[in-house]
């Protein structure tokens, strides 16, 4: 059976009712079904009898801290993924947590898309670790290929690309502005190879700080620093058969890239802690926004690296440089919708088309997506015209 997102259930743990109803509300309109406890003891009384698919808590809770709460809660089910909520003076207290078991963490005050993207990374990291049947029945026999929309030159010779290169296992280093599609362009690498029943493991290099990212790509040993009270696997480990896909590579430091670099030329590392190397199977795509030849002028970023990343080079050109793709994205996203959403939305009018197709798109395919999507949930008639659409994209004079 293959687990719909309706089938996913959130427990939800924060002693201010504000802040739960808000994370409660944000899920449920992304189609999850959300338990919410001001009161970490009954939460944990709850998961003696059930077990959630993912947990999201707070770490300041005057009945039960949040270490507490996470050391019971793994205690009950180790296979379970906590995410951790603080405010920003305690960082250093959620990097803490995550050392214990938590899989991530959100800074407060929180922006719900963010809270919507970590989420969805979480329950599709541990769909992967668990290697869900369901989504294995899902994947199979599909051509990741199609999600890469677009008619243009450069993306057919893109797909040409992606065909020629998915069954080897060369590093590939995707370019391109945010929200250009580079993990899409990824997935249609990995789920096209001979690894696709192996997990695909995405990490985004730019959030985590320096310590956490190395402690969540290779992994660490019991008492390796304060706070391992358990062997816990890096994803190069976990993802072994399958891909790692590094995101905002520019952003890893100097110290990071050197054990990177190692792993690239002999495929073995050492987690924290440990004193013996393992040898793992994986590919690597790394994905980035910036120059890395500037980057490396700079002394950012290493040049041996950015060799070893840069084997198969794949550049994605911003939007606005394809606009003739527009047209094919905004039909692909109305039908997408109307799917999910059981609307009957039949197209949109030609001056709509027109004032989408002329604007600049700064956020690329991400921003046209967007937009699609909240111009489709304020509209009522079933053809979206020009005066549904935002107004600076109506008011939009090309400059």
């Amino acid at each position: 059976m293959v687990m719909g997102v309706e089938d996913i259930e959130i427990m939800v743990i924060d002693d201010e009712p504000a802040m739960l109803r808000v994370i409660k509300k944000t899920l449920e309109q992304e189609g999850f079904s959300v338990s919410a406890f001001s009161d970490a003891r009954d939460a944990l009384k709850k998961l003696k009898e059930h077990n959630p698919f993912l947990i999201i808590t707070d770490l300041m809770m005057p009945q039960m801290d949040g270490f507490s709460f996470i050391e019971r809660a793994k205690g009950l089910n180790n296979e379970v993924m906590i995410i951790v909520i603080t405010a920003y003076s305690s960082i250093e207290t959620a990097v803490k947590a995550m050392k214990a078991g938590a899989y991530d963490f959100i800074p407060k005050p929180f922006d719900p898309d963010h809270l919507v993207l970590v989420v969805k990374r979480a329950v599709e990291n541990r769909l992967l670790r668990l290697e869900n049947i369901g989504l294995r029945e899902r994947l199979e026999g599909r051509d990741f290929l199609d999600d890469i929309i677009g008619l243009s030159e450069t993306i057919q010779s893109i797909k040409d690309t992606v065909r020629k290169i998915r069954n080897t296992d060369a590093n590939v280093l995707i370019t391109g502005e945010s929200g250009t599609g580079k993990e899409l362009v990824a997935r249609a690498i990995h789920f096209g190879s001979r690894r696709k029943d192996a997990p695909f493991l995405p990490i985004n290099c730019g959030a985590l700080p320096e310590e956490l990212l190395e402690s969540e790509l290779f992994g660490y040993k019991r008492g390796a620093f304060t706070g391992a009270t358990s062997d816990k696997k890096g994803l190069l480990e976990i993802a072994h058969g399958g891909t790692v896909f590094l995101d905002e590579v520019e952003s890893i430091s100097l110290k990071i890239q050197v054990k990177l670099l190692r792993f690239l030329q002999d495929r073995t590392f050492i987690p924290l802690g440990d004193n013996t190397a393992r040898e793992v199977d994986i590919r690597v795509i790394a994905a980035t926004n910036e120059d890395l030849n500037e980057a490396i002028r700079e002394g950012r970023f290493r040049k041996d690296l950015y060799y070893r990343l840069n084997v198969i080079p794949i550049n994605i050109p911003p939007l606005r440089e394809r606009r003739e793709d527009i047209p094919l994205l905004v039909r692909h996203f109305i039908n997408r919708f109307n799917h999910r959403e059981g609307r009957q939305i039949r197209g949109i009018s030609d001056e709509a088309m027109k004032a989408l197709t002329g604007y600049n798109w700064d956020g690329n395919v991400r921003e046209l997506e967007n937009t699609l999507e909240r111009v489709m949930i304020l509209s009522e008639g079933p053809v979206i015209g020009f005066d549904d659409l935002p107004e600076e994209i109506r008011n939009y004079d090309g400059k």
